[in-house]
């Protein structure tokens, strides 16, 4: 019974994710949201240490930690002074119609043993170029987050090879989260769109979306290590309509 719930309910977010497609159409005068994204209170980035298992070789095992280090940040709570946070995915919900999506591939990094982006965005229709800059094995896995913790892989790529590139499509929405079976202390996160209007916070916390045609939508607010908001806004012709939040951990 369990399991057929499981399934019910992965089957409901399929379909939900699939239920119209995105009509590209001419946007005049359109408006826009803009922002800044803010932390309640200071937040410390994690350090994290690393170990590096043994590998039968001695020689691949130094390779290895002068590659990798003995810690590295965790990335994730990257503040200003004034609490403002970088790295805010900023996404408006169940668009169905706007301007062209961008057809620019979205480049996954593995160097020194962190991915670079540690957030970014891709665009369905476009491609996952997946890089390994380290003279060490990478494992590069991207699976779909899902409700209740349940995640689906999309891609398990093996890149054992220095400057190593692999190129897959972005066939599937939605928020992936990026890990190297290799090196567990590695992750990324990357939001898969089928539509523009989505951004992601600067240094300043700052974002801006362009170019939406007028109407009432929901903003979905999405931090690694922030509870997630969801927030109403109309944006009206030609206008700019601001939206402010602070993020509580």
């Amino acid at each position: 019974m369990k399991r057929i719930m499981m399934f019910t309910t992965l089957l409901a977010l399929l379909v939900a994710a699939t239920s119209f497609a995105y009509e590209t159409v001419d946007v005049k005068n359109g408006g826009s949201i803009k922002g800044k994204i803010k932390s309640a209170t200071p937040m410390a980035d994690p350090v994290i240490k690393i170990v590096v298992k043994p590998a039968p070789d001695p020689k691949e095992t130094e390779l290895a930690k002068q590659t990798c280090g003995d810690s590295q940040q965790a990335g994730m709570y990257i503040l200003s002074p004034a609490n403002e946070v970088k790295n805010v995915l900023v996404i408006v919900e169940n668009v169905q119609k706007g301007k062209a999506v961008p057809k620019t591939d979205f480049a996954i990094d593995n160097k020194k043993c962190y991915f670079e982006p540690h957030v970014g965005i891709a665009y369905k229709g476009a491609n996952f170029v997946i890089k390994n800059s380290d003279p060490l094995l990478h494992n590069t896995n991207l699976g779909v987050m899902l409700q209740e913790n349940m995640r689906q892989t999309a891609y398990n790529l093996a890149l054992p090879n220095k400057d190593q590139v692999i190129k897959k499509p972005v066939r599937q929405k939605g928020l992936y989260n990026v890990k190297c079976d290799a090196h567990d202390w590695m992750k990324a996160f990357v939001y898969a769109a089928d539509n523009p209007y989505v951004a992601i916070t600067d240094a300043s916390g700052n974002y801006e979306i362009k170019d939406l045609p007028p109407g009432k939508y929901k903003v979905r607010i999405w931090h690694e290590g922030f509870h997630e908001a969801m927030k109403d806004v109309e944006v009206a012709s030609g206008k700019a309509s601001d939206l402010n939040v602070t993020l509580s951990k």
